[in-house]
């Protein structure tokens, strides 16, 4: 079992992400936990989170817990 997740559904959160090589802060909100993991990787929780991005809203699928912050 890997642990309880950090963060809780609808929490605000920023990440980072590879995008064309740069190394990327975003802020979105949790809209899925998934606590266990995915079936990619299952060593820590991880999030699916929504973020206005390059003019749309996305959905950022299956970010490990590691790579998100609270929002400050």
């Amino acid at each position: 079992m890997i642990g309880q997740a950090k963060y809780k559904r609808e929490e605000r959160v920023s990440f980072l992400l590879t995008i064309d090589g740069a190394e990327t802060k975003i802020d979105g909100v949790i809209y899925v936990v998934d606590a266990n993991g995915t079936s990619e990787q299952s060593e820590e929780p991880s999030y699916d989170i929504e973020a206005f991005y390059d003019g749309s809203v996305v959905l950022f699928k299956h970010i490990r817990e590691s790579l998100v912050s609270p929002r400050a």
